[in-house]
């Protein structure tokens, strides 16, 4: 797939790429950023099934963060990967998540596919001008994706009734920021939102790649 301008990761036959930036009029000493490799949070046939933030880091905490293999249930499969928070010189705090495989079959049992990342990475730092963010998935399978992938992509994904409500909805390059905007953002490679429109079957969402960056450390 093709590349936006001014990125220069290496690439994976099938990737995906973006750039999404926050802005403030001025930014204050003491950023603050965090990230991690993922999260579960979701009920399926009336069991919740939670998984902490994988290896989190905070510019503020514990600054590294790395995991191997965790399965969570028989809903995700987060395959390992590094976390890095980091405050520079000039008080501009810089987040990076790299991931490596992730697969999720919770799906299937309603009629829906797996859907599956040969890796993922995203990152955020802050500048006089605010945040910026970026992300790259690799190998991404499950789902059809355009080219360049915009802001908060979504996808509905269908189950065995094609004209039923959606079973999960799948948002890339899951971009947030307050309103009104004060420079921090909140970025996600991809987020899995189950039943989406509500349904007794499943509830809640997983999320791949999340970073956090804050200009003025709120």
């Amino acid at each position: 797939m093709k590349r936006r301008p001014l990125l220069a990761a290496a690439a994976a036959a099938v990737m995906m790429t973006g750039l999404t930036s926050a802005n403030a009029h001025a930014v204050a000493p003491g950023a603050s950023g965090s990230g991690s490799l993922g999260a579960v949070d979701v009920i399926v046939g009336g069991e919740p099934v939670h998984q902490l933030p994988i290896a989190p880091c905070d510019v503020d905490g514990e600054q590294t963060g790395e995991s191997g293999r965790v399965t969570v249930g028989d809903v995700a499969t987060f395959y390992g990967g590094k976390t890095t928070c980091a405050v520079g010189e000039g008080e501009e705090a810089e987040v990076t998540v790299s991931g490596d495989r992730f697969v999720t079959d919770v799906l299937r049992q309603w009629g829906g596919p797996r859907i599956r990342l040969s890796g993922y990475d995203v990152s955020c730092r802050t500048s006089e001008n605010g945040s910026s963010g970026w992300f790259e998935l690799r190998g991404i399978g499950g789902i059809e994706v355009p080219e360049e992938v915009p802001p908060n992509y979504t996808a509905e994904i269908a189950g065995d009734d094609p004209e039923g409500p959606p079973i999960a909805k799948v948002v890339l390059n899951e971009f947030v920021t307050p309103e009104p905007p004060d420079g921090s953002m909140t970025m996600t490679a991809m987020r899995i939102v189950l039943f989406p429109e509500g349904g007794e079957q499943a509830g809640g969402d997983i999320t791949v790649g999340t970073v956090a960056c804050d200009p003025f450390g709120g």
